[in-house]
């Protein structure tokens, strides 16, 4: 006969009282831990970047263009006013050039808060298209110095080891701003002039915020190379594994360089590599779908029939839950390639537009589905985000820097002249144009990113150094 089996004896009840205790403190200790690591790496003055995302991100993108055609009826005129906005984005590098070159880092971070405020508060007292346009260019070129001034304070003045983090919680502040803003602006979609208003008195806090947290002086022994050698240090996985918002559609805003100048004189060297033929498809996705990011408030109110507020509530919750999907994709990106994942996050784009176009066509109730097809647009961002940033730092021929700056430039310019160009499609075709500009671009992207990885997929982005934190 076998013998019986051995029957362990189970913790006493005691016994299993102190296990669960231990094991609530232990769980509570991490808790403390996670809740308190953060205030290493945040400043007071992060707050006045968490405004300028909620007005620059969240408010502006919705009220403008309602603001523009319910004033004038002219849809062209929504591709002008927004073009000077993402144009003035472009000025990045000047101010950067300026900062290095004067240490004139406060006095540029305060003048981009008063230009955007002053330009805010004027524009819903100037009508015209010109002057719009004038004014919105001078809000963009607010922002973007302010955004440029924010990442050099922290390279400048914060050790080197902290980059990663406060630049990462930096960003995120500026996402969180974003949601808060799109949600706000529900409320000003039947009142633009106080919208506009309000906008601007936000604004103003960030001055005492700034006044109270910024760093008082200069400690860098080498301010001229300061934008060079951030570029070169940078962790960009670990950057990209955090939220940051689709500005107008073309992520225009990158917070942690200025756009490089020796990077673009390198453009016809590496035209006819994988990187090249990456920047291109970069290059058209960002033309296709920066009109519809333009328009968006006015096209879902006046062709889906979606009150503006529930759009911008919906944009707000969806930005919001895509801020876990860079963490996601990147974990995506080192299991099956950072090509692939480009692929995919382009293929969900492509079908949220299909949806948006197919309402045209098809009887299907337009409202329900223009939402699900502009809940995919944006949940489709942070994959594409993570994998091209992924792919830019594996496929370049180049130093890190001078790619990152090709790459921001290739979104930036394309998204500037897809905004001037949509203008007039919209006005000949109608409503239609936009998601149809944006499968083409989307299909060309994604036919010219096909092969881009060949290479075995692994688990870490090469990088100009070792990465010292992971996300």
């Amino acid at each position: 006969m076998a013998d019986a089996p051995q029957v362990t004896p189970g913790p006493t009840p005691e016994e299993f009282l102190a296990q669960r205790i231990r094991l609530a403190q232990a769980r509570l200790a991490r808790l403390r831990q996670v809740l308190a690591s953060p205030r290493r790496w945040i400043s007071i003055w992060f707050l006045a970047y968490a405004l300028l995302g909620a007005v620059s991100s969240g408010l502006l993108p919705i009220l403008l263009p309602l603001m523009i055609v319910a004033l004038t009826h002219h849809l062209s005129w929504v591709a002008y006013v927004m073009g000077g906005f993402n144009l003035g984005l472009l000025s990045s590098p000047l101010w950067g050039g300026l900062a290095d070159r004067r240490r004139l880092h406060r006095p540029i971070f305060f003048a981009g808060f008063v230009a955007l405020v002053v330009a805010l508060a004027l524009m819903p007292f100037v009508p015209g298209v010109y002057t719009w346009a004038g004014l919105s260019l001078v809000a963009g070129a607010g922002t973007s110095a302010v955004a440029t001034m924010a990442s050099l304070f922290v390279v400048e003045f914060d050790p080197q080891n902290q980059w990663e983090p406060r630049l990462g919680w930096l960003q995120t502040f500026n996402g969180g701003g974003q949601v808060a803003g799109l949600l706000v602006a529900g409320i000003f979609v039947s009142d633009f002039k106080w919208g506009l208003i309000c906008s601007a008195l936000v604004l103003l806090p960030a001055l005492w915020l700034g006044a109270k947290g910024l760093p008082a002086g200069s400690q860098s022994d080498w301010p001229a190379q300061i934008g060079q050698h951030m570029r070169r240090e940078l962790d960009w996985r670990f950057l990209a594994n955090f939220g940051r918002p689709e500005l107008l559609g073309g992520g225009l805003l990158r917070f942690s360089h200025h756009l490089s100048v020796h990077g673009v004189k390198q453009l016809g060297a590496i035209a006819h590599t994988r990187f090249g033929r990456f920047l291109f498809s970069w290059f058209i996705v960002a033309f296709g779908v920066a009109a519809f990011f333009a328009y968006f408030p006015v096209a879902m109110q006046k062709a889906y029939a979606v009150a503006p507020a529930l759009t911008s509530s919906t944009y707000a919750v969806t930005a919001a839950i895509a801020l876990v999907l860079y963490s996601v994709g990147g974990q995506l990106s080192g299991k099956y390639g950072a090509g692939r994942v480009y692929r995919w996050s382009l293929i969900l784009r492509f079908i949220g537009f299909a949806l948006l176009l197919g309402v045209f066509f098809l009887p299907i109730p337009k409202a329900l589905i223009a939402l699900l097809g502009f809940v995919l647009i944006i949940l489709a961002w942070p994959l594409q985000s993570i994998s091209g940033m992924t792919l830019t730092a594996r496929l370049t021929p180049l130093s890190q820097g001078a790619a990152m700056g090709l790459f921001n430039a290739s979104g930036a310019v394309a998204t500037v002249v897809g905004t001037f160009l949509g203008g007039p499609l919209v006005a000949a075709i109608g409503y239609p144009a936009l998601s149809a500009m944006a499968l083409i671009g989307i299909l060309l992207g994604w036919l010219s990113g096909h092969g881009l990885q060949a290479e075995a997929p692994t688990g870490a982005m090469v990088t100009s150094r070792p990465a010292t934190a992971q996300s």
